[in-house]
């Protein structure tokens, strides 16, 4: 019982009494302490009252609201927590309740484990250790895949390991079987042992690492199986792991798990983008340009290229972004699109693959090897991944009305395999397709030269006019000498 918000600012307030007499949650925090110089009194349980606020307990001459740390816990944090959680399933028994869902018998979804303030709308760590030590004492691991933040592991007696990865990013597909397998081995040294596994929501991140899990257990046997039971579980609508690159990266262990592959670095370039059809901005013609990230071995992504700005014409026609750059790209892969607005730039949508799955299965015309990610076979080594509007990252949530991007929109990314080359010599040079759809030659916004221009991280792999431009090989250098009647070598390498 307490007062709400009208009964705060009336006489009742002095009574200790709400209209009505009803209860209620107030998020106004009570206040826990204060000084009171009014006369003491009695009260029929012998507790001592004071006589204008009977509802708090006198110590000296400061008197405390006997409610204050339930209202805190109650009325306070409860709610909050339960708000910020949202339709994630929580753990409400045995006087607990914790943003945290039994997935299997063994396998256990939970929100980051926090203090300070953010305890207050997250799960408290001293809960959580209260939970883990009355419920499974030394038989829990702890897996913490947020790259952004820790705690103190001593809470939890050191039983913590970290496998860390970006809000909103899948995972290298490389970290995915080492976690696998060290989950693995715990949950078979003892038959009562557990695995938590937490990111910052113990949504996103955790679901895609568990679902991996699944099928690595042989507990599910496809992808959509362990996504099924994952959002069936943890979540109150179903909703488990909902990031597109997410569930692309599960599908992508489903490859591994059930067709025995093993992963390799595969080596392959970008030559063209086709948005089909054009994305139509209101402001008028789109200013559109995309960078391209490389992940690498100390979990950091690299920025291998960003593009020039191309003007989008208002219409609905294809448009066609064809690379003359030959850069390399293997592994994992992020590719972000944006608009450019005046002096701004907008982000319209991003996603992750990975080279390996490029025509890994198989060796038919068309792979639908992640039943999102289209693969089509274009022969020489040459393969048309192609991405539907709903398997772009934030291009749903951001264009529901579909006013910038049509329902049935599609990026398709025409790619080529090669082997991984050792000189920039090696690097063939990108080749124009004839797939019939606006020009994007001419488009660029030259207006913003030396703001806009292509950025190489790595030159070594890059020659940014195709083969040939800086580096001359022996037979052409050869060449070039006899055709000029004995001009210099120099000479030579300035045409």
């Amino acid at each position: 019982m307490g007062l709400c918000v009208s009964c705060r600012k009336s006489k009742n307030r002095v009574k200790g009494q709400c209209c009505n007499n009803k209860e209620f949650v107030s998020f106004l925090p009570a206040k826990s302490s204060k000084i009171c110089n009014h006369v003491s009194v009695v009260a029929p349980n012998n507790e001592t009252k004071c006589s204008n606020c009977l509802n708090e307990q006198v110590v000296g001459n400061q008197h405390t609201d006997v409610m204050a740390s339930s209202f805190s816990n109650m009325n306070l944090t409860n709610p909050i927590k339960v708000i910020v959680s949202k339709k994630r399933n929580r753990y409400k028994q045995d006087g607990f309740n914790l943003d945290l869902t039994y997935i299997t018998d063994s396998i256990i979804a939970m929100g980051y484990p926090a203090s300070n303030i953010e305890s207050v709308y997250r799960n408290n760590i001293e809960d959580v250790v209260k939970f883990l030590d009355q419920k499974h004492a030394d038989h829990y691991m702890i897996y913490n895949l947020c790259s952004e933040r820790s705690y103190d592991k001593t809470k939890f007696h050191n039983r913590v390991k970290e496998f860390p990865f970006d809000d909103h990013n899948p995972p290298k597909i490389e970290s995915v079987k080492p976690f696998c397998q060290d989950v693995h081995e715990w949950l078979q040294q003892d038959s009562r042992n557990v695995a938590v596994v937490h990111c910052k929501a113990g949504k996103g991140r955790t679901g895609t690492m568990i679902c991996c899990y699944l099928l690595h257990s042989r507990t599910c046997a496809t992808a959509d199986q362990a996504l099924s039971l994952y959002g069936g579980k943890r979540t109150q609508d179903t909703k488990g792991v909902t990031i597109p690159s997410q569930v692309r990266y599960v599908r992508y262990y489903e490859q591994l798990v059930n067709q025995r592959l093993h992963y390799t670095g595969t080596t392959l370039y970008i030559k063209e983008f086709v948005l089909d059809p054009a994305p139509s901005f209101m402001s008028g013609p789109g200013n559109l340009f995309f960078t391209v990230f490389e992940s690498f071995q100390n979990d950091k992504i690299s920025q291998r290229l960003k593009s020039e700005v191309y003007k989008i014409p208002v219409d609905a026609k294809p448009f066609c972004i064809k690379l003359d750059s030959c850069f390399w790209l293997k592994g994992d892969i992020k590719i972000e699109f944006y608009n450019k607005v005046m002096m701004r730039k907008e982000k319209l949508f991003h996603y992750w693959f990975n080279t390996f799955f490029v025509g890994a299965v198989g060796s038919t015309d068309v792979i639908d090897y992640d039943k999102q990610q289209q693969c089509r076979a274009l022969g020489d080594d040459c393969f048309e991944l192609v991405f539907r509007k709903h398997e772009l990252d934030k291009l749903s949530k951001k264009d529901k009305q579909h006013k910038i991007f049509s329902e049935n929109f599609k990026l398709r990314m025409i790619v080529q395999k090669t082997s991984e080359p050792t000189t920039v010599s090696s690097c063939p040079r990108v080749e124009q397709d004839t797939t019939p759809c606006e020009s994007s030659v001419g488009s660029s916004d030259e207006s913003d030269e030396d703001d806009w221009d292509s950025v190489v991280m790595d030159p070594e792999l890059f020659d940014p006019r195709g083969i040939g431009y800086r580096i001359l090989s022996e037979c052409e250098l050869a060449s070039q000498l006899n055709s000029s009647g004995g001009e210099s070598h120099s000479e030579a390498l300035m045409v």
